[in-house]
């Protein structure tokens, strides 16, 4: 983030050697299994959207249905990203897991595992995502630290030292000259997609909420047949009865575009069918 040079090794003996790298200590020898290492190491923003249902009331899944040593690890990881949460909210680890996946592929563009135009065709998805959860390098040096700690309380670590390192480093990329201090976080004129579930169903907006990019009120119902729909209604809150009664003043959007309207709504995508939520105070509250 913030460097727009890719770097390559000078000679056939240095791609060797960051090639040895790479398969010693994380078992990347191709493009194939550089994508399946950060798929699965570096997802932790995955447990983070986890622990977020159950924070809101909205879990995903039943965890009476967890083993009682799954149950517990659970609630250990759950009750150490609760910590962050009220800093972080839905922005969560993103950040940790596109830093770390972006270094990575610079490595492997650097030995020759990735030309140039792969670099740019994988990382893209992931330079959107940040700038739909984030507004500025600091919200994004503050999740980037946060998931940092978190990955390496899951295995436990010198978690103080390698706070250390990672705090230094951000303080380098925002000093004096340093990258984060060079550019400016760059923000898109308009909305641009991003996949923030793996599936991606339709919900109903009105054009209010889009036209003024809010959502302030939003229950979920019975999912309609006619077309694939998850059952979330959206609002800005102030519309009319009459206004919305007018079905030319609701349209079907994706919930993912939804999302980057409003991304904290992604915590609440498991609520059950009647749930009511409203904003107060930019808080989102049930209504009963």
């Amino acid at each position: 983030m913030g460097y727009e040079t890719l770097y390559h090794c000078e000679s056939k003996k240095d791609e060797e050697m960051v090639r040895e790298h790479l398969w010693k200590v994380y078992g990347i020898q191709n493009t194939e299994s550089l994508l399946e290492f950060c798929e699965r190491e570096y997802s932790v923003h995955k447990q983070y959207e986890q622990f977020m249902t159950f924070w809101v009331k909205a879990p995903l899944f039943d965890i009476e249905e967890l083993t009682s040593e799954g149950r517990k690890r659970f609630e250990e990881c759950k009750k150490v990203s609760e910590q962050f949460y009220p800093i972080l909210n839905e922005k969560g680890y993103y950040a940790w897991d596109i830093n770390e996946k972006i270094g990575l592929c610079r490595k492997a563009v650097a030995c020759g595992i990735l030309s140039d135009k792969e670099f740019w065709q994988l990382t893209d998805p992931w330079v959107r995502l940040a700038q739909v959860f984030y507004h500025s390098y600091q919200e994004y040096a503050v999740s980037c630290l946060c998931g940092a700690v978190y990955f390496m309380y899951l295995g436990e670590p010198d978690l103080d030292n390698f706070f250390q390192i990672n705090f230094n480093l951000v303080q380098h990329l925002f000093m004096e000259g340093g990258a984060w201090q060079r550019s400016q976080w760059y923000v898109p004129q308009n909305r641009e997609w991003v996949d923030l579930l793996g599936s991606n169903p339709g919900c109903i907006i009105t054009k209010a909420a889009l036209e003024r990019d809010q959502i302030g009120y939003m229950y979920r119902e019975e999912p309609s047949k006619n077309f694939p729909d998850c059952g979330w209604r959206f609002f800005v809150g102030d519309e009319s009865d009459e206004y919305v009664n007018q079905a030319d003043n609701n349209c079907i959007c994706s919930f993912n575009d939804a999302c980057i309207i409003d991304p904290t709504i992604l915590a609440y995508f498991y609520a059950g069918y009647g749930c009511r939520f409203g904003k107060i105070n930019n808080r989102w509250v049930q209504e009963f």
